[in-house]
This record gives C-alpha cells, structure tokens and sequence, in this order.
C-alpha cells in the first residue's frame, strides 16, 4: 500500500525535476515562481519581451524570467553554413562574433563592437556636455586575413583572380541621437556623419594569373553618413515583434594612389574612373500581427534592402549576402540572401524583400517559414567565355526555428531553397540550390537588470 503510494510521487518528483533543469540551463533568469493564490487566467498570455519581467505556467509549473538590463551586453556566437554544389573556398564555411554593447544612457555614451579576429567593427561616442544629444564618434573597421581570394562567377570558383587584399579603416566624426517610442534601451534615431582614413593592402598568390594585375597598395578616405533608426519591439529570443526600423549608409570614397589591375577573363576595370566611388544603400524592416488574427503568437516580419553604385569595382562593391540572421538595431542593416554562401555576390546594384510568418509554440521556441525575392547584379559567362555583369532574379523559399537551446543559449536551424543562385555539381552549373545553416549563441556573464 504505501509504496503503490510512494510510486506516483517519485515519479512526479523526478519529472518535475528533469522539467527544471532542461529549462534552467536553455532560459537566462529562469526560475521557479512562488505560488499563487490567485488562479490562472485563461486568456492568451502576452508575448514575453526582451529583458522584461516574465511569469507563466509551462506543464503545470510555474516559470519567471528575470529582467534582463539590455544596456549591457557581451554575447559570444558560432555557426556553420553549408552550401551543397557551392563555391569550393565557400561550400562549409564556420563563422562566429564576439559582440559587446555597452549603453550609458546617462552619460550618452555608447559603445558597440562586434569582433572576430578577422573582421571587426567597432564604433565609440562620447556625449557632448553642453549638447545633450549631440556625440563625438570614433570607429574602426577592418578585414584582415592573409589568405587568398576568389571571385565565383555561376557557382565556379575563378583561381585565376585570387589575390590577398586585406583594409583598415578608422573614423571620426560627430553624432546625434533622439529617443522614440517604444522608448527602450535602442529606440532611437540615430544620425552619424565620420571621415574613415584607411589603407587598402593586396598582394597575389600562387594562383593569381600573369594576365591578372594586383593593385597597388594605397591610402583610401572614405565620407560616410549613416542613417539607423529604431522603433522595433524584441521579443525574449531578441526577434523582432512589433514597429519599424529602418537607415540607410552613403559613402563616398576616394584612394590616394591606383593604378591598372584586373584582367582576363574579367573585364579591364576602368581604374581612373573607379579610384573615386559613391555607394548608397538603405533598408526597412516591419514587424506586426497577421490581418485579422488576434493572437500575438502569429508575427509577419516584412524587410526590403537595396543598393547602388557609381564607379564601383571589386573591392568597393557590395557584399551579399551580409548576415546570415541577427536583428540587432546596427546588423539588420546588412541584408540577406539565404541559399547564398557568405560574401559570394559582389553586385553594384541590388535590391531584396523578404516576408516571414514567425509563430510562438512556446514562449522559448519560435518556428517560421519564409520567402524572399532578390534582384542582384551578378558576373555571368558569355557564349565566348567571358565573363559580363547581368542584373538576375533569385527567388527564395525556406523554414526554420529559433528556440533557447542547453547552457542558456539560443540557437537557430534554417534552411533554405534559392532557386536563382548557380550551382555545379557535375561541371555544368544550373540554376537552384540549398543552403543550410546552424547558428548559436549566448550571452556571457550575469546580466540583471540594475
């Protein structure tokens, strides 16, 4: 009799048990909420915010999430992409970040860097005391890496243009920024003007082509105003939920010294044009409730980038796609083309659009399907087998899910069908291809809200 009795209770004890750790090391500030005297509501509970306050019942237990303090941030984050038939140099391609974001709101100071060794961008204001929202910026950016590079022209990698070229660039320049609704840590509209003093370095390799010239070093300075404004709401997993955000960069650069390069089976680049360049893109993304449905759970993020250039070349093109996920106010600026190895398009004008139907099946796990349409302009090879520029479309299709994940972390599975990027897979290229990626991250140290 008494163990009949005592059976149900370990079980229950042990189930209960399992629930919390699972849920204590994929959820920051999870813990278990005293009880309540009062009973549940049985209406739809509110979607959980990013670093707010956060109370349910998941299985019959009650759950809190402690308050986050998003004003300051040190996350670390790894992915893998795979592109099945993708360019060789590309095909299995590791990435990861180590982004810090720090914002003194009373002092309006801010920092933001997000570091990798290679590539780094990192950027500084200090308020001006007698200008409350006026700053004083200070930036660096730089991709360094003693390795050689190729273009791809159709899914195929071109040896033959492989160089080393590698930039620095620093910056200083003024600020302004001016809080908006929602009025949370990053809703803003933020407005920078900063002259970036840099050095472009290039050196060939053992592939590069006699026929192929590398350019010589120089001395570049770039103008560049850059516009961010943010009016987006973030849910718990920092997706976007509700409102708007939106910017846009223009750049004008001009290189001290260039001279001939390039070559077969590209064309001669016009390099006494191209040594002076101008570059504008810009973006809106748009997050809502689906027509006619009342739940929060059902999200429809909407998000349109493009570009163009004048005198571009190689090295001040655009580079597609930008980012493989991430909606922090500064990274959605860059955009996305799924199905797409990273940096393999290198268009002078671009445009794309992307809708995604997102659902909340718990208030850690985020499914979504989305598509996308992209007019890119992109090298293809010519009946003589040259290689010419031609403005494409590359329609997308795909799935994935966003969920917190073991150790307090986050990670994100999505895969894609990009039926106008170019793939060889038996030595004739043809139109369609997969792209896979898995993406994780965590947020380091504690970070309750003050």
């Amino acid at each position: 009799m008494s163990s009949r009795w005592s059976n149900p209770k370990i079980l229950h004890a042990l189930s209960r048990s399992v629930l919390w750790f699972a849920l204590a090391v994929m959820i920051p500030g999870l813990s278990e909420a005293q009880p309540s005297a009062r009973e549940p509501t049985p209406m739809e509970e509110p979607t959980p915010l990013a670093g707010g306050d956060f109370r349910t019942k998941l299985f019959g237990e009650e759950i809190h999430v402690a308050p986050r303090d998003r004003r300051s941030v040190t996350a670390a984050s790894f992915g893998l992409q795979w592109i099945p038939d993708g360019p060789s140099q590309l095909e299995l391609l590791p990435f990861g970040a180590l982004y810090v974001w720090r914002n003194w709101d009373d002092d309006n100071r801010r920092f933001r860097g997000t570091v990798s060794g290679v590539v780094n961008d990192l950027s500084y204001s200090i308020g001006l005391r007698a200008y409350p929202n006026w700053t004083l910026l200070f930036t660096l950016n730089n991709f360094i890496a003693p390795l050689g590079r190729s273009e791809n022209v159709e899914g195929q990698r071109i040896r033959e243009t492989e160089i080393e070229w590698s930039y620095a660039f620093g910056g200083v320049g003024i600020g302004y920024r001016l809080p908006v609704r929602p009025f949370r840590q990053d809703s803003a509209v933020n407005l920078f003007v900063t002259y970036e003093p840099g050095f472009r370095w290039f050196k060939g390799t053992g592939h590069t082509s006699s026929q192929y010239g590398v350019p010589a070093d120089t001395y570049e300075g770039r103008i560049h105003l850059k516009v961010r404004i943010d009016a987006m709401t973030r849910n718990l997993m920092e997706l976007p939920h509700e409102g708007v955000t939106l910017g846009g960069d223009v750049i004008h650069g001009h290189r001290a010294k260039w001279s001939a390069w390039g070559g077969p089976p590209f064309d001669t680049p016009d390099f006494k044009k191209e040594r002076t360049y101008l570059a504008f893109s810009g973006y809106l993304m748009a997050a809502s409730g689906l027509p006619f449905v009342g739940s929060e759970k059902h999200r429809l993020v909407s998000s349109i980038h493009a570009g163009i250039g004048k005198d571009l070349d190689r090295f001040s093109a655009f580079r597609l796609p930008g980012r493989p996920t991430g909606y922090e106010w500064d990274a959605v600026s860059l955009p996305m083309i799924h199905g797409v190895a990273f940096n393999e398009l290198f268009p002078r004008h671009y445009a794309i659009a992307n809708v995604q139907y997102r659902y909340e099946a718990l208030f850690f796990l985020y499914p979504y399907v989305e598509a996308g349409w992209a007019f890119v302009d992109r090298p293809r090879f010519t009946a003589e087998g040259r290689i010419t520029q031609s403005t494409d479309s590359m329609p997308t299709v795909g799935v994935g899910v966003v969920s917190g994940a073991p150790w307090r972390s986050q990670i994100e599975l999505n895969y894609t069908y990009n039926f106008g990027v170019f793939r060889d897979s038996e030595g004739s290229p043809a139109k369609g291809g997969h792209g896979m990626f898995l993406f994780w991250s965590k947020e380091l140290g504690s970070n309750s809200r003050r």
